[in-house]
């Protein structure tokens, strides 16, 4: 039994059912905070030093900061959130979900803690995004409600668009890697294995074609006649004392007893 589902079998009953719908409820609750209290947001984000000086408050508050303040971009990004939790709920389980959300705050927390960056949000929710695009990569979202897009290539660009902000901005370099470690851990051996496995297809396919015996050539030859069972099919072929094949119509003389 792996690790996981002997932690679930232990602690699945202290899962939160419907996580990430209590997740957007609460960036709702906030964005509508910040909206009649602008100067509330700086008591929620995260940071080090004021952790250190007593504000552990920060450690959850800044999970809760909503991705959009648009009312119009808030209210999709809540509705797609409910749908990639509840698919995520139903592939997994709520306690596989739990793990994998609180993993992914942890994980930044604690790059927060030792590295002292300035932690990027809604990679949180990026994460989501990605792990939902590996389960069901041919799942459907209507672009501006016309232009039906499989979720599989917009996982792609944010990788494309994640990988190039990487690259060009250093300081977002060690956010980005604990915002996602959650998402190598949970998807990174699958991947590596399924890698293994189509390379072993391929090399077992590779050498059953390699021993294929081309078009137009032959398996047994008559020493005496020449013929194959490309002349014909019926004929038996032996390989006398001689150490030489024979077909049928031959071996009498070549084999004695």
């Amino acid at each position: 039994m792996s690790l996981i589902n002997t932690l679930e079998t232990k602690l699945g009953r202290y899962a939160v059912p419907h996580l990430v719908r209590i997740l957007a409820g609460f960036q709702v609750a906030v964005w509508l905070m910040i909206k009649l209290q602008p100067e509330f947001e700086i008591f929620l984000v995260l940071d080090r030093t004021l952790v250190l000086s007593g504000q552990v408050w920060r450690l959850i508050t800044w999970v809760f900061m909503p991705g959009q303040m648009n009312p119009l971009f808030l209210f999709f990004a809540v509705m797609i959130m409910f749908t990639m939790g509840d698919a995520l709920e139903d592939a997994w389980g709520a306690f596989r979900l739990n793990l994998y959300v609180i993993g992914g705050v942890l994980s930044v927390i604690l790059g927060v803690l030792i590295f002292n960056f300035n932690p990027m949000g809604i990679m949180v929710y990026t994460t989501l995004f990605l792990a939902f695009a590996v389960l069901f990569p041919d799942f459907e979202f209507l672009i501006f409600f016309i232009l039906p897009v499989k979720v599989k290539y917009l996982a792609m660009i944010t990788g494309v668009l994640t990988l190039l902000n990487f690259i060009d901005a250093p300081a977002d370099r060690l956010p980005t890697i604990f915002s996602l470690l959650n998402f190598f851990i949970a998807f990174a051996p699958g991947f590596f294995k399924g890698m293994s496995e189509k390379a072993m297809v391929v090399e077992r396919r590779s050498r059953f074609n390699s021993g294929k015996t081309p078009e137009g050539s032959f398996f047994h030859k008559c020493h005496e006649c020449g013929k194959t069972e490309m002349d014909d099919a019926t004929l038996e072929f032996r390989v006398a004392a001689d150490d030489e094949e024979y077909c049928a119509n031959c071996r009498p003389t070549k084999v004695q007893g």
